[in-house]
């Protein structure tokens, strides 16, 4: 009965990602201004590459960056990596500056919480809420099918590749705040 009421709840959470980009962004909080949120956490995957066979069990670790500029302006950064079969690191990220970026990605505030919504392709979608108090935060990242979807269509930031993912959980959600800008400068 659990394992039931388990999917039927992401499903659920992830309907109403959409509708969450639709309502009026508000200002970050002072308190980040020219400070930098970083999130970390793992994926497992099941996934194939477009037009292969076979699904493959992965691990993916993940980052997404945000730095709000002293003008209240978020810029954030998606980043995948995972270890290669010779043992090399390889990874790929996406950045976006404010709403910039075809409207895959949201970044808004309402009160000390920051929601993060991003598309993944067709049929799949992430959301990240990030609790914010004081210099600490904590976070929680859920990413899965649409209601309806049978498979995640999406083009992998690391090889370029074109996957279809059937099935992902992510875990170990944790989160930072630093002072300036996590991307230089």
């Amino acid at each position: 009965m659990r394992a039931v009421a388990l999917p039927i709840t992401v499903a659920v959470t992830l309907m109403a990602i959409p509708l969450l980009s639709l309502s009026p962004a508000s200002a970050a909080p002072a308190q980040l201004y020219g400070k930098s949120v970083v999130i970390t956490w793992s994926e497992e995957r099941q996934q194939k590459i477009v037009g292969e066979e076979t699904m493959r069990n992965v691990s993916r670790s993940a980052e997404f960056s945000v730095y709000i500029s002293d003008q209240g302006r978020p810029f954030s950064r998606m980043r995948y990596s995972f270890g290669s079969k010779r043992g090399a690191l390889r990874t790929g990220n996406r950045d976006a500056v404010g709403g910039e970026g075809g409207g895959n990605r949201k970044v808004t505030f309402s009160g000390n919480t920051m929601n993060v919504t991003m598309r993944m392709g067709s049929g799949g979608a992430r959301n990240i809420v990030v609790n914010l108090a004081g210099d600490s935060c904590s976070a929680q990242v859920i990413a899965g099918k649409e209601e309806g979807a049978s498979q995640i269509r999406t083009k992998s930031m690391v090889t370029g590749n074109q996957l279809e993912i059937v099935s992902i959980k992510t875990g170990g959600a944790s989160c930072r705040i630093q002072s300036g800008n996590v991307f230089g400068n």
